[in-house]
């Protein structure tokens, strides 16, 4: 708190002169209050009890005849998922106003933890935007691009499955178009996201309860995904929830284990579609299987093998998709589920070398532009290392000093953590 300085003052509040000033000022703080109460479906009576007051003493506060108090003011923040800066009308800082509304939501622990996740991502993000005046992520013209015509394709929602899987489909054609990926498999998918749609990626162990979350809000982008899944998983979880942000899904947190990526959902239906054509488009299926010789209208289980270590995904994605694009049927498709990876990557270890897609991998990802930031400003000594610690959800001191310090890192890495 600045010295001399006391109540809304301290917390960078205007001046405002004389008892009318005062009253108007009291006015304003409690239109927001009501304003964000209400978006949050929540009454009067509730707010109360989340900050200790009576249902008439918030009435009284919404409507300008009681003025919050300086140690009033955090408390609504927190109950109403929003930060001291909005209730006071100054400019936000887009990544605290996140993280403020990331800790204002509660739900089932696992939830919870990508939530923390998130939460922490967005205050280093804050943190470094203070300190380092780093700018926001920007999207390429391409990426752009890409977002503009979807939001103006497929605004509303397709009134039918049929109609959604179409959408997906087509999105993910122009994304592949508008981007140059040709029909080929797609490597580095979260720097691909990064690099193109201004939207910040991090992967982090949150056990098998939830598949990852969006957010997103103005400038402030995060998609992050738990790796305690496959790889082909993970790889989906990521192209799943880049459709959601591509086409500008109106909930700011969205989160989802597979039972609500998979939900009978236009948004679900469309979201997977883009995922399943975006990372196997049938173009490139079609040319890895004329490449193995495969009988027309027919997919072996070698071959099966074949397009998850080229493509990346599991086999349900696997399956899922060329069900879709008429290369398997159903009931070809169940037997070959009904197999199991591990059994098919034992028999086919010539088509599949590495089993990357159906290894868990565990990998621990910090999003690439505040690590090269954060690193750089410890370096300059203008950011302790304990936010490089949070930032990479490291602990081990000899190895943060190796990375951070003298960059010895290729040398001590885990092989878990991506840099």
């Amino acid at each position: 708190m600045a010295e001399g300085l006391t109540g809304l003052a301290a917390l960078g509040a205007p001046e405002v002169s004389g008892e009318s000033g005062a009253d108007e000022h009291a006015a304003q703080v409690g239109a927001r209050v009501a304003a964000a109460r209400k978006q949050l479906g929540m009454t009067g009576t509730q707010l109360g009890e989340l900050t200790g007051l009576r249902k008439d003493q918030i009435s009284k506060i919404e409507s300008g005849r009681r003025r919050l108090d300086v140690a009033e003011l955090p408390r609504f923040a927190d109950a109403l998922g929003v930060t001291v800066r909005h209730l006071l009308g100054q400019a936000e800082r887009p990544a605290l106003a996140v993280a403020a509304r990331l800790a204002a939501g509660a739900g089932p622990e696992a939830s919870n933890t990508a939530r923390r996740r998130a939460r922490q991502l967005f205050e280093i993000d804050d943190l470094l935007t203070q300190v380092t005046q780093m700018s926001a992520a920007r999207p390429s013209a391409a990426g752009q691009l890409v977002a503009e015509q979807s939001r103006l394709r497929f605004g509303s929602l397709p009134p039918s499955k049929q109609a959604a899987q179409r959408q997906g489909r087509e999105l993910a054609e122009l994304t592949r178009r508008e981007l140059d990926l040709g029909s080929d498999a797609l490597g580095d998918l979260a720097g691909l996201i990064e690099q193109h749609f201004a939207v910040d990626v991090a992967l982090s162990r949150l056990g098998t309860e939830v598949d990852g979350l969006c957010v997103h809000s103005g400038p402030a982008a995060l998609i992050l995904a738990s790796s305690d899944f496959p790889e082909g998983h993970v790889r989906f979880t990521l192209a799943h929830e880049l459709a959601h942000h591509i086409l500008g899904d109106p909930r700011e947190i969205i989160e989802e284990a597979e039972g609500d990526m998979f939900a009978d959902t236009a948004a679900e239906w469309r979201a997977n579609a883009f995922a399943g054509h975006f990372l196997v488009p049938e173009r490139g299926v079609r040319s890895v299987l004329d490449w193995l010789g495969e009988t027309p209208g027919t997919v072996t289980e070698r071959a099966a093998v074949a397009l998850i270590e080229h493509f990346g995904v599991s086999l349900a994605a696997l399956v899922y998709q060329l069900n879709v694009i008429g290369v398997l049927s159903y009931s070809a498709g169940q037997q070959l589920r009904g197999r199991g990876v591990a059994a098919l990557l034992a028999l086919h270890r010539d088509v599949a070398p590495t089993g990357a897609a159906a290894g868990i991998r565990r990998t621990r990802r910090s999003p690439e532009r505040l690590t090269r930031r954060a690193l750089s400003a410890a370096r300059e000594q203008r950011l302790g290392l304990s936010v490089v610690a949070s930032l990479l959800e490291r602990d081990d001191d000899q190895w943060l000093w190796n990375e951070v310090m003298a960059g010895q890192a290729q040398d001590t890495a885990d092989p878990g953590i991506v840099l």
